[in-house]
């Protein structure tokens, strides 16, 4: 990709970047798998309650899951790529090395909060694990998607750390 593009359609050239970004996209694959099969369930079940009269029972405790699977999995992409929302009303005359400042400054707050959700997040898979607790009609294992929400905020934190770096790099220079 040629220099002229904005920041969020670059790809890392550097090892580390690299990677990160290789896996959060591998992230960003799973979590539109989910949904894609999310979808489908819905669809399965919307066809069989006009026909039968009976939706796929549980239907919705499966939405929530996949639902916040999901979402947890685009996110690390989404940082990588720089596609969060930014409001910039009141940076727009700002020089390129303040709204760099700034952005590296809200990639550590979020790199913290999403470190600390992984955290809260496995300490709370324990203990839905060790209780027992499970989905009310399916009787699935409520721990069963946290599984894949640990690690996804766990990526997210170390993309924003990437991008917190980058962007103080671009201070620098």
């Amino acid at each position: 990709m040629n220099d002229a593009q904005p920041p969020a359609l670059k790809r890392p050239r550097d090892r580390v970047g690299r990677a990160l970004d290789a896996l959060c996209r591998t992230f960003a694959i799973g979590g539109g798998l989910v949904l894609t099969a999310m979808a489908l369930m819905m669809v399965f079940s919307i066809a069989r309650r006009a026909l039968t009269g009976t939706p796929v029972q549980g239907d919705f405790e499966l939405v929530q899951y996949a639902t916040a699977i999901t979402v947890s999995m685009f996110l690390p992409f989404c940082q990588m790529v720089r596609g969060h929302i930014i409001v910039d009303f009141f940076t727009m005359g700002a020089s390129a090395g303040v709204r760099a400042a700034l952005d590296a400054f809200a990639g550590m707050l979020l790199a913290a909060a999403a470190f600390l959700v992984a955290w809260r997040l496995g300490v709370g898979m324990g203990e839905l694990r060790m209780n027992g607790d499970s989905s009310m009609i399916l009787g699935v294992p409520t721990w069963y998607a946290y599984t894949a929400m640990v690690p996804s905020f766990f990526l997210l934190g170390c993309a924003a750390l990437y991008t917190a770096a980058i962007n103080l790099l671009e201070v620098r220079t």
